[in-house]
């Protein structure tokens, strides 16, 4: 087997070429080149069985040229770039490549990648070219799309669309696959589209097949759509709907699954696409009180025990971001919707519109919830420290003020006297009053060793308009009265 690497960095030929015997691969023999010329001229030398390509050095004015090469002296490409660009995926589908893989580049995505090339005959030719005849005589985008195209067929189809609806690497693979019939293939922007000929009574072993050898080769699940033909009256066009409609059933049951009509599956069920008051309420009181346990079982019982007939998945999209409005209103309370968490929000918010399978979504947000619950545990942490400290801080400035109050502290840090003194007890271990009193008295101490203040002045100064009772307290406090205090310090 022949390769012929083009690669304008020598380091990266020179990495290919020692991956290709680290992982003893079947290719014989390995031919570089770092130009565009230096290419075209070992293609047509050599006829290499794969073409790995950094597509980016060929200029626009000679790409038609360098098509026509590649196209007549190789079987398989695998394109690289460093863009990943739309036109770039449009051109490595013009050669029909094995991947466009996209610098910087992962070691293993280029061994699945050769490996891919590899696995293949290369001597033969690929499906969508020995069904060309098959094309031009009666299926082609035409029937697929128009009604008015060949109103009656008994053509079966067969829908393939991975989970992210990738379908540059779909097509590769599907381009080279060794059907039992050879289909019409139709590649589309989010799926590929095969046509047979009659009923194909074999086509579901045959799905499940390109299932498995689909995943020996790629990490993303792929789903397959059979419509059969003869059983199933109606157009290709009819019948294309009908696979797309079927496909949407994977947003409950997951990818790696072959689908075919059922009952259940081509129905939606009514559900209310908003919460209910009381819901809303429910979810208010789980959040509040950072239940993660209830939230966890309402969002499973809720949506991951969905039977059919299913209900419409866009009415389950609405209702999961009336869940999320809920939690939005939370991380205000929290203020928490602001720098990574707001991008997090935002992410979860995509995920809903966009993610095609439920239970990712629905594991998604749970991930997200209890990041957001943690994230408010902390910040009530913080807070109560906050208010506990701002409290004392005016303890130790208003001491003198003989009227100090716990209502009156509870006031100034905006909380309930009895919510405020349990904070205190709770991060103290001491009542508002004793720790009043330690402030005092330790304010009389300092003035009791460095002024000359009278023992009644000193009382007044603290907060005692009873300079007998601070005498007394004092001295439950130190064991000592306040001029014997000031005698032996």
């Amino acid at each position: 087997m022949k390769l012929l690497i083009s690669e304008r960095d020598q380091h990266e030929r020179i990495a290919i070429e020692w991956l290709i015997s680290a992982y003893s691969l079947p290719i014989h023999h390995v031919f570089t080149a770092s130009t565009m010329k230096e290419t075209m001229t070992l293609l047509e030398k050599e006829a290499p069985d794969i073409l790995y390509i950094e597509i980016d050095m060929i200029p626009n004015e000679n790409w038609a040229s360098m098509t026509r090469i590649v196209k007549r002296f190789c079987n398989k490409v695998i394109s690289v770039s460093a863009e990943a660009t739309f036109e770039r995926a449009k051109q490595a589908l013009e050669w029909q490549s094995v991947d466009l893989l996209v610098k910087p580049l992962d070691p293993i995505k280029i061994k699945r990648c050769l490996q891919m090339a590899i696995s293949h005959d290369v001597h033969r030719e690929p499906a969508d070219i020995a069904s060309s005849a098959l094309k031009n005589n009666q299926y082609s985008y035409r029937t697929l799309f128009l009604q008015d195209e060949l109103s009656e067929s008994d053509a079966s189809l067969m829908l393939l669309q991975t989970e992210n609806q990738g379908v540059l690497e779909l097509n590769a693979f599907i381009s080279f696959y060794s059907f039992m019939e050879p289909p019409v293939i139709m590649p589309l922007m989010d799926a590929v589209v095969c046509v047979f000929r009659g009923t194909h009574g074999g086509l579901k072993e045959e799905a499940w097949k390109i299932l498995r050898d689909w995943e020996e080769l790629n990490f993303e699940p792929l789903a397959a759509v059979i419509i059969p033909g003869g059983i199933e009256s109606g157009s290709v066009h009819e019948k294309y709907l009908r696979a797309r409609s079927l496909l949407k059933v994977t947003f409950f049951i997951g990818y790696r699954q072959v689908i075919f009509p059922k009952n259940g599956y081509e129905t939606w069920c009514e559900v209310d696409p908003f919460l209910t008051p009381n819901e809303q309420r429910e979810w208010i009181n789980m959040m509040n009180s950072f239940d993660k346990p209830k939230i966890k079982e309402w969002m499973h019982d809720e949506f991951s025990h969905i039977h059919t007939p299913f209900p419409n998945p866009e009415n389950l999209r609405t209702r999961l971001t009336s869940i999320l409005a809920q939690i939005r209103r939370f991380m205000k309370t929290y203020k928490l919707d602001k720098q990574q968490l707001e991008s997090d929000y935002m992410k979860i918010y995509s995920e809903i519109l966009n993610n095609s399978v439920l239970f990712r979504i629905v594991q998604e947000m749970l991930l997200f919830i209890y990041q957001i619950l943690d994230c408010a545990l902390q910040a009530e942490a913080v807070s109560k420290n906050d208010v506990i400290e701002k409290g004392i801080r005016f303890i130790e400035l208003n001491y003198s003020n003989p009227d100090l109050s716990l209502e009156i502290v509870a006031e100034e840090v905006g909380r309930n006297p009895s919510y405020y003194s349990h904070l205190l007890m709770k991060k103290h271990g001491t009542p508002f009053r004793q720790i009043l009193t330690n402030v005092r008295i330790q304010e009389a101490k300092r003035l009791l060793t460095s002024t000359e203040f009278s023992i009644k002045e000193i009382s007044y100064k603290v907060g005692y308009h009873n300079p007998n009772y601070f005498a007394r307290l004092f001295k439950e406090k130190t064991y000592f009265t306040p001029r014997e205090y000031r005698l032996i310090k």
